[in-house]
Order: C-alpha cells, then sequence, then structure tokens
C-alpha cells in the first residue's frame, strides 16, 4: 500500500478503530441488513458494518471503493494493535469533542447526523470513543515517526525538479525560493509516508491476516 504523505495518513488513523468498539456500540441490528466478517487481523474481526460506516461518514476520503477502505482497517488495525502495547497520554479536555463536533458539522442538519448514525448502528458516545482511539494513534506515529532529520539543499533541490509539475500552477513553474518551505514539508511527509508503508509491512508479518470478501 503506497502512502503519499503523513499527512493524509494521520487524517485516516482515527477512523480505523472501528473493529474493536464496534461490538460494544451497535445498536439493534436492523432486519434489513445482513452483517458479516470480512476480515480477521489476528484475534480481531473487521465486520462488512465497520466498513460501510466509514464509508457513510467519508472517514476514509480518498478511499476509491469499499475494498480499499478495507485495505485501510487492515492495516489500522495492525497499527492499533502496536499502539496498545504502549502507554499513550490522554488528549486534553475538548480535544475529542471538537473533533465530534467537526464530524457533526459536515452534515446538513443534526438529524442528517443522527440518521447517519442509525443506519450504521452507531452512537454519538460510541463515536467518540472511536476519535479518541484514533487520537491515540496519531499521537503514537508522530512520536515515532514525526522526527526526521531535515533534508539538504540538494535533496529539496533534486526533489523539487522531480516534482517539478506539482509546483507548476498553470504551466508556470513557481519559483524554488519561493516556495522552499512547501517543499521541505512535501519530501519530509514523503519519507514519513514511505517509513510507515514499511512499518506496516514489517507489523503484517507478526500477524496472521485474513480477507475474506476475496473468496467466492
Amino acid at each position: 500500500m503506497k502512502y503519499k504523505g503523513l499527512r493524509r495518513f494521520q487524517a485516516v488513523c482515527r477512523f480505523a478503530v472501528f473493529i474493536w468498539v464496534a461490538s460494544a456500540i451497535m445498536l439493534h441490528a436492523r432486519t434489513d441488513i445482513i452483517d458479516r466478517v470480512i476480515a480477521v487481523v489476528g484475534s480481531d474481526v473487521i465486520m462488512l458494518s465497520d466498513v460501510r460506516a466509514v464509508t457513510t461518514f467519508g472517514l476514509i476520503p480518498d478511499a476509491r471503493n469499499e475494498t480499499d477502505v478495507l485495505t485501510r482497517l487492515i492495516d489500522r488495525a495492525l497499527i492499533l494493535a502496536e499502539v496498545n502495547r504502549f502507554i499513550v497520554p490522554e488528549p486534553r479536555v475538548g480535544v475529542i469533542k471538537a473533533k465530534l463536533d467537526d464530524l457533526r458539522s459536515s452534515f446538513p442538519t443534526h438529524e442528517a447526523f443522527l440518521h447517519a448514525l442509525a443506519e450504521v448502528g452507531m452512537t454519538e458516545t460510541g463515536l467518540a470513543r472511536v476519535l479518541l482511539k484514533g487520537w491515540r494513534v496519531e499521537n503514537y506515529l508522530e512520536q515515532r515517526f514525526g522526527s526526521m532529520v531535515q533534508p539538504t539543499e540538494a535533496e529539496l533541490a533534486q526533489y523539487y525538479r522531480r516534482q517539478i509539475n506539482h509546483y507548476s500552477v498553470g504551466g508556470e513553474r513557481q519559483p524554488f525560493d519561493r516556495i522552499r518551505d512547501q517543499v521541505r514539508r512535501d519530501l519530509q511527509e514523503e519519507r514519513q509516508g514511505a517509513l510507515i508503508a514499511d512499518w506496516i509491512t514489517r507489523l503484517s508479518l507478526r500477524v496472521k491476516v485474513t480477507r475474506l470478501d476475496e473468496e467466492g
């Protein structure tokens, strides 16, 4: 799985933990929905309802389809299992509430938000738990991968030339000196993403992962 940057990676980390809290926050199942296990990561399971919850709330914006969402949830399951081995400090008061408020405000009305929760069998309290665990993942990743050796001027210039189309606006190239800080951030994020992807690959070698969506 290719990661383009830590920023995108962190944006989706907080949503991966549905697989652990689903059993605690699911409401009575609707009779017209048949849930099923679609992946097993070690001793943890990912349900079809977990994937649909992520899709309904747009929690992984760049996911192409449900198959892609499942891949991301599997990776996040591997990450959270590692995070749970360590002590991660709790967030400041109000942090999770602010995240929940942001998610709620993405719906046109509060009723629409509640309807979406009901559609995937969740409660606001359950969603807050999801966001809390996601915050723990983000915090751990920042501690582990946030500090890196600063790239040299030569490395920045080389990256700028390699990504020149990215730094062109309306066909006009932006001068390197003007966007040096942006180039530095982009290069660091790319390197962080590569480190994280390699780390997840190594985590997957220690845990049995079974995808049931690929059967049949």
